[in-house]
């Protein structure tokens, strides 16, 4: 079965990726080391922030944690990077 790839959500994630170690001033390969040793996880931090790859929510979730950001506050990080991937609905769930 083939995955579904959104290219502008996974440009926009990366992007966030990136702005959030960046703002942390560290490099990948500490980011990386320090979920590692804390989680005993291996987590690529320089593919999610390089390639349009999908990442497993699971990651992150890990990676959110690390950078102590809720999942909701990251993905509204990436609607206000790309705003067209806001879902604009009258629905209340």
């Amino acid at each position: 079965m083939r995955q579904i790839k959104n290219d502008k959500l996974l440009t926009a994630v990366k992007l966030v990726l990136k702005e959030l170690r960046s703002k942390t001033g560290l490099s990948q390969e500490k980011v990386a080391n320090d979920i590692k040793a804390n989680k005993n996880l291996t987590i690529h931090i320089g593919r999610h922030e390089s390639a349009n790859l999908n990442i497993s929510l699971s990651t992150l979730y890990e990676i959110c944690s690390y950078y102590e950001i809720s999942l909701s506050d990251f993905f509204k990080r990436v609607e206000e990077v790309d705003r067209g991937l806001k879902i604009i609905s009258s629905k209340k769930i």
